[in-house]
């Protein structure tokens, strides 16, 4: 009786689990659908850069020749990070500055991938699903499973 007992509620968890992988999987799958869309109707005359499931939209550019953030690199950043849901970004969860560095994940892997190639002086939207923000844990006014919107504008970059 309790080896059927226990096979039933391994069963059951295993079940449970698939349940929500499944419902997070087509979570993200809406956030993309959603983040496409809004990038479509919004930003058609911007330069978009898409690098793994994060989008950068360039919004101004720098002088040519401007240095810009690789891997490693510290940067001095201005940023405002809004929750982005169906009908575009809502609540600004974070309006912060501060030296941060890159691709080493002091920072969500959202803005660690978005910054990249990012030139000094330059503004732009970086958006992107829970996959690369918070993920399955919820942060302060961000509830789990949020796409995330960052403006960004990069002051000063530190090679390393």
């Amino acid at each position: 009786m309790r080896r059927t007992l226990f096979l039933l509620l391994t069963l059951l968890t295993g079940a449970l689990l698939v349940s929500c992988e499944t419902e997070v999987r087509e979570a993200i799958v809406n956030q993309e659908k959603y983040i496409d869309d809004y990038i479509q109707k919004n930003f058609e005359d911007f330069e978009v850069i898409r690098n793994q499931g994060v989008n950068s939209i360039i919004l101004v550019d720098t002088l040519l020749g401007a240095p810009a953030i690789e891997k490693g690199d510290s940067t001095f950043l201005f940023l405002a990070g809004h929750i982005f849901e169906q009908k575009g970004p809502t609540i600004q969860f974070v309006r912060d500055s501060g030296m941060f560095r890159v691709g080493t994940g002091d920072l969500i892997p959202g803005l660690d991938r978005g910054l990249v190639g990012a030139h000094l002086g330059e503004r732009r939207l970086i958006i992107f699903t829970s996959k690369y923000g918070y993920g399955e844990n919820a942060v302060g006014l961000v509830d789990e499973n949020t796409a995330l919107l960052f403006e960004v504008l990069v002051a000063a970059i530190k090679k390393d």
